[in-house]
């Protein structure tokens, strides 16, 4: 290995071994599900040995590495990442469709959930109302249509029902490069890669983004999206260059184009545009003005086509609001709206879990201990799962949250060693997505509305905080910081073993 490949990975700077290397993480788990599939190997129990077998053939090489004395904490994330995508993969090849999804709908011609959708573009044409999740625009069921279709001509199957499967594989894969591209922007940021481990143990095996991982739906998708218009802003807020901010506007044009609340992240990119604009004119170089007042017309010019031309169909055939919810009935069995604010908001059964730790969908009623609940299990009970391991994870999970919100307020108030540019980054995002998720619940009062599902931006970004502090407790004098960060660290490891045993 040369001195410059050394130096990188020593830094965490990326070379183009790493693009290859990134390639494949996300390319070969997809032939492997299919292989899976097709040779009738998906069966849940042979999956799991699998995965095991996996995860302990990735700690096997993580301690040869170590013995050698070539283990560090840049090979650790990137051992975390991959631990993350066999999971993700693992749990998607033995979930089917119909398991533990959302909306789905009935699987024939009528249906009006996601399956109905992915049915009529499948067929060549976009649905023919707005009708239940005939509102959303119809990106992720284009990118399904066409990977099964794909799937289908090599294989030579003639049924696409079939192959559901590989939509799945789509909402897998936006995971997996979620992962990716996380360890992108951490590094971007300058962040320390020690640093960043406990924030890829709680990301990689988060159990809400596992389940997303193996659904049919558009979720991981406008994820995965919203992390590349980050990336892309972080990328053109170092370089103002026209090539990162096209990057952006598709970034952000896709996800509006996969599911509207995407526009959510043009709250986190317009601010950085708008000083940057700023900056120019106050500078007063008519060539920079000029050339920053192209970039954004160009910008414009790619993302509202993308991001709203569904939208303006939708409002022109249905009278379709441009910023449309799909509303439940008050009679629904989910709706929430006629219990007490104390009760939503305020009081918690801490001692709940272990009687109950599954949802009660139709007697819940708390907003936080909904996302303590759906945060590791969804809004389903698992038969086989440990009943110790199904309260006890919710415990560590609700101790976890309550250290996150501990970190992020020592973080902002307290931590002035950590870069503005770092600290101010992940908080906007958590900040911006925890407030869209209060409104989305004071809105539609529905217990569905509280589903961790509506946080999945915000959770990597929350995770961020708990990396810096142990980051700043480790290099203090004093018990309490050392104690606290070691605290945190076990914490960190805890959760993901859990979630790991969980899933495998």
């Amino acid at each position: 290995m040369n001195k410059n490949k050394k130096a990188a990975l020593q830094t965490g700077q990326h070379t183009e071994y790493d693009t290859i290397k990134g390639v494949l993480m996300y390319v070969l788990p997809v032939l492997a599900v299919i292989f899976l599939r097709l040779t009738k190997l998906n069966n849940e129990a042979d999956v799991k040995i699998a995965m095991r077998l996996a995860l302990v053939g990735l700690a096997c090489y993580g301690a040869y590495r170590a013995h050698k004395g070539s283990f560090n904490a840049v090979v650790a994330v990137k051992l975390i990442i991959i631990a993350g995508m066999i999971v993700r993969v693992g749990y998607m090849v033995y979930t089917g469709a119909f398991t533990r999804g959302h909306d789905v709908g009935v699987n024939d011609e009528t249906g009006v959930g996601h399956w109905g959708y992915l049915y009529h573009v499948i067929n060549g044409h976009l649905p023919p109302s707005n009708e239940y999740q005939f509102y959303h625009p119809p990106l992720f069921y284009m990118v399904s249509a066409a990977a099964i279709k794909l799937v289908m001509l090599f294989t030579g199957g003639s049924d696409w029902t079939q192959y559901l499967y590989v939509s799945q594989a789509v909402s897998c894969v936006a995971s997996c490069i979620v992962l990716i591209y996380l360890e992108k922007i951490m590094d971007a940021l300058r962040i320390n890669k020690t640093v960043q481990i406990a924030a890829f143990v709680i990301t990689a095996f988060y159990p809400a983004q596992i389940l997303t991982a193996g659904r049919l739906n558009n979720d991981s998708l406008v994820v995965m999206f919203m992390i590349l218009a980050l990336y892309f802003t972080l990328k053109w807020h170092q370089s103002e260059k026209m090539g990162d901010i096209i990057c952006i506007a598709f970034s952000i044009g896709f996800a509006m184009m996969t599911k509207m609340n995407g526009a959510m992240i043009a709250f986190v990119t317009g601010p950085v545009m708008i000083y940057h604009f700023v900056r120019r004119i106050r500078a007063k170089d008519r060539d920079k003005i000029k050339d920053i007042i192209i970039q954004l017309a160009v910008f414009a010019v790619i993302v509202f086509p993308c991001g709203l031309w569904y939208p303006i169909r939708n409002y022109i055939l249905f009278d379709q609001p441009l910023n449309y919810v799909h509303d439940l009935d008050e009679n629904s069995f989910v709706y929430t709206g006629d219990a007490s604010w104390v009760d939503r908001w305020i009081r918690f059964p801490l001692f709940h879990f272990k009687d109950t730790p599954y949802m009660d969908m139709g007697n819940d009623t708390n907003v936080f201990m909904s996302i303590i609940k759906t945060g590791v299990h969804g809004e389903f009970s698992y038969d086989e799962l440990s009943e110790f391991l199904a309260w006890s994870i919710e415990y560590v999970h609700l101790i976890l949250i309550l250290f996150t919100v501990f970190a992020i307020a020592f973080t902002m108030l307290k931590n002035k060693e950590i870069d503005r540019t770092q600290k101010w980054s992940a908080f906007w995002v958590w900040a911006l997505m925890a407030a869209s998720y209060i409104q989305f619940n004071i809105a539609y009062p529905f217990m569905c509305t509280a589903d961790f599902r509506y946080l999945l931006l915000a959770q990597p970004a929350a995770a961020m905080f708990v990396s810096y502090y142990i980051g700043y407790a480790a290099k203090q004098q004093g018990k309490v910081y050392r104690y606290s960060a070691r605290f945190a660290a076990v914490l960190c490891c805890a959760f993901g073993a859990m979630s790991i045993m969980h899933f495998c």
